[in-house]
């Protein structure tokens, strides 16, 4: 009995067609899964650029109360100098906004921790954009939000127990004329407005420009990957 050769060479082409089509599908699943991580990375930049733009308004707008209040502490450390020319209505609206308006930057991350706990910044295929983000986030952002806290509480306890010793803020009026007394909160006015006050309108014009630099790096970098942004307003 002849028995029928088996067809080998349409066998092993088949088979090497199948084992192809296999990787070939493996290699087009893993390129789409990739190209579908860098949307979603992109997606979460674009995030952050418009969280660094809304934070740029709030350096503008927190500056500028800075420097408002670098003003009302000279006025303060003036008149504690010589209480006899103290304007008890102009005390009472410096002392007020000092302790009341007194805003400090706190920016935002939502974006940046995001990325961070998706593995989302390795699909940016930016690596030195990458390395000045963490920069930014885990040294310059954390250090001004540290200071920020660092002020608010100098000046919670300079306003709940120096200032309560010497002025009466609900009538508007000294309660003492000793010249040791003021001269001790004038001080702590002092420091504050010295050690803090100016120094913080010297970080947020530093932090300003960094911001202002990383808006530009990543607008340009999206539109070099063909991602359409929303337009600013």
């Amino acid at each position: 009995m002849n028995v029928p050769k088996l067809p080998w060479n349409k066998i092993i082409g088949e088979g090497a067609l199948i084992i192809v089509a296999v990787y070939l599908a493996i290699f087009l699943e893993g390129v789409s899964q990739d190209r579908v991580a860098r949307q979603s990375a992109h997606t979460a930049l674009a995030q952050m650029l418009e969280e660094m733009r809304e934070d740029r308004a709030d350096v503008n707008e927190i500056r500028a109360e800075q420097f408002i209040r670098d003003k009302q502490y000279q006025a303060l450390e003036k008149w504690f100098s010589n209480p006899d020319s103290i304007p008890l209505d102009s005390m009472k609206e410096a002392i007020d906004a000092i302790f009341l308006e007194n805003r400090t930057l706190y920016p935002r991350r939502s974006a940046w921790a995001t990325m961070v706990a998706a593995g989302q910044l390795s699909k940016l295929d930016a690596p030195d954009l990458v390395a000045r983000l963490g920069n930014f986030y885990e040294s310059r952002t954390a250090r001004i939000i540290d200071n920020g806290n660092d002020f608010d509480e100098g000046l919670n306890d300079l306003g709940r127990n120096s200032v309560p010793k010497v002025w009466d803020s609900g009538n508007a009026r000294l309660l003492t004329t000793d010249a040791r007394e003021l001269a001790t909160v004038r001080n702590q006015f002092r420091y504050i407005h010295i050690g803090w006050n100016l120094w913080y309108l010297d970080a947020l014009d530093s932090y300003g420009k960094t911001l202002d630099s990383l808006i530009f790096e990543i607008e340009t970098y999206l539109e070099k990957n063909n991602f359409e942004m929303k337009p600013v307003e």
